[in-house]
């Protein structure tokens, strides 16, 4: 169960993650990002290095 509630929360994270500036702003895409990752992690999905992980590429968004 735990597995696939993991791969489901990744998946839509990487959705997030590609997701066209036309459709969602960069800023607000950014911070919907970092507050899947810390959900991921609060749940139990992800652990802290993969949250370091996933802060780090969202940074790519904006900058």
């Amino acid at each position: 169960m735990k597995e696939a509630q993991r791969k489901l929360a990744i998946t839509g994270w990487r959705q997030l993650f590609t997701l066209s500036e036309n459709r969602i702003d960069a800023e607000d895409r950014y911070y919907r990002l970092l507050r899947s990752a810390d959900d991921m992690e609060r749940e139990g999905l992800i652990t802290s290095n993969e949250v370091a992980q996933a802060r780090s590429a969202s940074r790519d968004v904006v900058f």
